[in-house]
């Protein structure tokens, strides 16, 4: 399965559609019993949503992330690259991040990934835990890599520049511990 661009962007935004009446409906809901009923009906709506998007939780997209099978590495490196904003994508941005870890890429791949943590650098708000981030960068980065990001974190932007810092630190550390 092919998850892209569009298909993530709906996601995102019917889950904010949803989010959203269901913020609304809380706020209603101590005012009579069909306030009440709405509430519990915005709640199940928002929690019964399915979107392809959810696959890439799946056994078979962990193994096909891990193992480059179909589309589900492709589809993996996409949504580290996009950084969607949904409940719960974090979580999902923090697997797909260690899955990739673990992954043998292709250098296309790997060249696509380190650009997605370049931009997920200045990216507010970030998606998912920054360790993450760091722990993918530390399995792929290289010299050219490694020089963006100490050029970035020399920003005046201290959150950006910590991030980096906090990033190159990660680097250095695992070539003084690989010697």
């Amino acid at each position: 399965m092919k998850i892209d661009h569009r298909c993530t962007r709906q996601t995102e935004a019917e889950l904010k559609r949803r989010e959203l009446a269901l913020q609304e409906a809380f706020t209603q809901r101590g005012r009579s019993v069909s306030a009440w009923t709405a509430w519990k009906v915005a709640a199940e709506r928002f929690r019964s949503y399915e979107s392809p998007v959810f696959e890439l939780w799946s056994d078979e997209a962990r193994e096909g992330v891990l193992q480059g099978k179909g589309a589900w590495r492709e589809s993996a490196i996409l949504y580290i690259e996009m950084g969607p904003r949904f409940f719960r994508s974090g979580y999902l941005r923090d697997r797909l991040c260690h899955l990739l870890k673990q992954s043998d890429l292709s250098e296309q791949e790997r060249s696509s990934v380190l650009r997605s943590l370049l931009t997920s650098l200045t990216r507010r708000p970030s998606t998912g835990r920054f360790c993450h981030d760091c722990r993918l960068a530390v399995r792929w980065a290289d010299d050219e890599f490694a020089a963006r990001v100490r050029e970035i974190s020399t920003r005046k932007d201290r959150w950006t520049g910590g991030r980096a810092r906090r990033m190159l630190h990660a680097i250095e550390q695992d070539k003084i511990k690989r010697g």
